[in-house]
Formats: C-alpha cells, structure tokens, sequence
C-alpha cells in the first residue's frame, strides 16, 4: 500500500524494510524522512496533475557528512505531457509555440524524445516540430519530423544538442508549416503525447 507519509517496518534481522510514499515536498536528503529512510525507500513527488518524478534512496548516509540529498537518484525519468494545437501560441508566421509544464531537473542527462498518439496537425501542408530549451531550438530531437499526419508514434531521433543539464531547463515545443501556422490551428484537431527520457 502507498500512502503520503512513510511507514516504517521492521523486516527481522535484517532490519527496517524500505519505505515507499509521495508527497508535494521537494526532495531533501538532509532531513526528515527522506534522511532516515532505509536504503531502496522510493519516494513520488507529484509536481502537477500531469507530472511527477519517482526517487529511490540508492546510499547510505555518509560517515562523517551525514545524510545528503545525493543519497537519493531518480534512475529512468519520463518527462511527458499532452498537448493540443489549441494551446500553442500562433507565432504569426510559419510557426507555433507550447512550453510545457513539467521540466527537466538539474543533474538529468537526456537520452530520447518520442512522441505518442499523434492526431495530425494539419491545414496547411506540411508540419514539422523541434524540441529545444527556449535557446535551442531542437536540442532534444535531430532533424525535422513531421506531425502533419496522424501516427502512434513518431520517432524523434537522439538529442541533437547538450545532454547534461547543470541547471533546470524549460522545454519549448516549435511546430513549423509551410506558410501560416495559423491554418493549422484553425483546423483544430492536432494533439501529441511527448516523452523526454532522462537519466539522473
């Protein structure tokens, strides 16, 4: 059973069993439960209704240093969201913007971007996305995929630009279309699931 604050439970002689419970509180290693929780306690800090991130306690605390936040990875993180053409914002040219909610936290390195349960964003011609971090425009996909038709998944390659994050980024979703991107948000009917797979 989870629950929203940890449980201890005594397991023998081997001693207390990992715990397991979310919360809204950010993660830190240096106090409260999250510092007395045995090693291989998991911990889910729900971020939005959209968004979480899932942190197992992988050391022990240090000998002289005590506990620290470092005790504690996130292995495999899903950065995802859906999104509907209705919710970028119409560039007044070609292209069409979304920032997504949920970000990529410091200390990730990203591995893969694909997307899911495309519903085409058509109207015009042609629609292709990067993904970037407000700077660079595709620094988490390589080339220019199409969303024009609908598919259940598109790849989007490696990627392209840096991997590690020293600091928080913010991802910044760009549709391009062959002349106006506001036929494409006219038509209405696009939508996508996007997944960023991080290591952290």
């Amino acid at each position: 059973m989870i629950i929203n604050k940890p449980e201890p439970f005594e397991s023998g002689t081997d001693g207390a069993a990992p715990q397991q419970w979310y919360g809204k509180a950010t993660l830190d290693g240096t106090r409260g439960p999250w510092a007395t929780a045995p090693i291989g306690s998991f911990y889910w800090q729900k971020l939005s209704a959209t968004a979480n991130r899932l942190f197992r306690r992988v050391k022990a605390a240090h000998a002289t240093l005590g506990a620290r936040t470092d005790d504690w990875a996130e292995g495999v993180g899903v950065l995802t969201q859906t999104v509907k053409v209705s919710e970028f914002t119409d560039g007044g040219s070609t292209s069409g913007t979304f920032v997504l909610t949920p970000t990529l936290p410091i200390g990730a390195f990203a591995v893969q971007t694909t997307l899911l349960n495309v519903v085409g964003f058509a109207g015009d011609t042609s629609a292709v996305l990067t993904v970037g971090d407000g700077t660079d425009v595709d620094r988490y996909n390589t080339g220019t995929p199409s969303v024009f038709a609908t598919a259940a998944a598109v790849a989007m390659g490696v990627p392209s630009g840096t991997k590690d994050h020293v600091t928080a980024a913010t991802i910044t979703l760009t549709i391009t279309s062959a002349t106006d991107f506001t036929a494409v948000k006219t038509e209405g009917n696009g939508r996508l699931t996007i997944r960023i797979y991080y290591l952290n």
